[in-house]
């Protein structure tokens, strides 16, 4: 009777255990890094004109997979650390992704063409901005997030939104310098004139 007590205990702490969520460590590197990574480089940050010119000579099937309908892989949610969104990297080359849910069971989607999975934002993004052979590094970045109320699925990276303002802000003081925004002043003082 004594061993029975103690088993029963003893299943129920290691039960207990399962279900304690541990708060998430800070995401690393951060998001924004962690996006370059996986674009390929932070060398590889594009530009419009460089955007523009990868649209003008994109080729199909070379610079990014076709893949019509998903193909058969043998895909193990077990082989996962916790459920989550994964990008295949083999057979789907990043086009298809499969989403492990809680239950272990595993459901396939195909990106529509000229995108591949991001594994870092967890949807289907451009093609120049996904390096898949760098997918498999960020499995568990945004997959250790999910299912756990209250916590984002990425971490803010204030440092950069404030640099991002900032430029910004140059660029309209430079366009006010300039004269750029003149005419709309003189547009609301004609306004203000006719109004009287």
């Amino acid at each position: 009777m004594k061993y029975i007590i103690v088993s029963v205990l003893f299943v129920g702490l290691c039960h207990a255990k399962t279900l304690v969520k541990r708060a998430p460590s800070a995401q690393s590197p951060k998001v924004f890094s962690a996006l370059d990574v996986l674009r390929g480089g932070a060398n590889r940050q594009l530009g419009v004109d460089q955007i523009q010119e990868l649209w003008l000579n994109v080729k199909p099937g070379q610079d990014f997979p076709l893949i019509a309908e998903i193909p058969k892989a043998s895909v193990d949610c077990a082989k996962f650390n916790q459920p989550g969104f994964y990008a295949d990297v083999d057979a789907g080359q990043c086009q298809v992704f499969h989403r492990c849910d809680i239950n272990g069971n595993l459901t396939s989607y195909l990106c529509p063409n000229m995108t591949l999975f991001n594994q870092i934002t967890l949807v289907c993004d451009w093609w120049f901005n996904i390096d898949c052979a760098q997918a498999k590094q960020f499995y568990d970045y945004s997959n250790s997030r999910l299912y756990q109320e209250g916590v984002a699925l990425l971490d803010d990276e204030p440092d950069y939104t404030m640099a991002i303002t900032g430029a910004a802000q140059q660029m309209l003081a430079a366009k006010d310098s300039s004269g750029g925004s003149s005419g709309g002043k003189k547009k609301r003082k004609h306004k203000k004139s006719r109004e009287q």
